[in-house]
């Protein structure tokens, strides 16, 4: 049965035409027709898996013959692709707004090192169910692994250009590496908070502030400053 009410997630798709892995729409109702299939795809990923989804599947749900769908896509592969890239293009651009709000010359140390976690954990917190899906599906797809490197890699060029702003209060003459290395404690920290799916332990969760607090002090202690000292 098609879906009656859509997401309004997926309104307005500008980002798909910046895609590798989408037939680019030229009409407005292509444009729904790929709303809908990218709306009833993320929902059944989630809800079943990726493997025991079939296009068939996708195809009942949106109410989009499989023709159709296999007209904008060559297999799931390519939709869960299309899917990351509006996740990456959505996050990259509220990412920008952040770093544009704020007055980083005027910056404490910590407080850089903070707003990284910050942007990595409640991406974490807001996005599980999706970035799991996404770790699931990187080690099994090498495209997509390389798309996800390269945005891992210009997320920390942008943190980069933050932390050089205080290059002095950090411990480190090869800075650079001192930031991709933080980069992946953060996220370590991140992902072992969403991996199981069933983590009954409350401790290990983004939403945990002894949890928030402990991978802070672990990171500063890597970039040689007090978590507690204003700098």
């Amino acid at each position: 049965m098609a879906n009656e009410q859509l997401s309004d997630e997926f309104a307005g798709i500008s980002w798909v035409e910046y895609s590798d892995w989408v037939l680019t729409p030229t009409q407005d109702r292509s444009k729904r027709t790929l709303q809908k299939v990218l709306t009833s795809a993320r929902e059944l990923f989630l809800a079943k898996s990726f493997e025991t989804t079939t296009i068939a599947q996708i195809s009942k749900r949106s109410g989009v013959s499989s023709g159709s769908i296999y007209n904008l896509f060559a297999d799931k592969n390519a939709i869960f692709r299309a899917l990351y890239e509006h996740f990456r293009i959505t996050r990259e651009g509220q990412i920008d707004t952040l770093i544009a709000a704020h007055d980083w010359q005027r910056a404490r140390a910590i407080d850089i090192v903070r707003f990284h976690l910050d942007i990595i954990f409640s991406s974490s917190r807001d996005d599980v169910g999706f970035l799991r899906l996404l770790e699931q599906r990187r080690m099994s797809d090498p495209q997509l692994f390389g798309i996800q490197s390269q945005a891992e890699e210009l997320f920390c060029q942008r943190m980069l250009a933050l932390y050089q702003l205080r290059a002095g209060d950090f411990g480190h003459e090869d800075l650079k590496t001192a930031v991709y290395y933080v980069h992946f404690i953060i996220r370590g920290s991140a992902l072992w908070s969403i991996l199981p799916p069933h983590n009954s332990d409350q401790f290990l969760r983004v939403t945990d502030k002894r949890y928030q607090q402990e991978t802070l002090r672990m990171a500063c202690r890597y970039l040689g400053i007090d978590e507690a000292a204003p700098t």
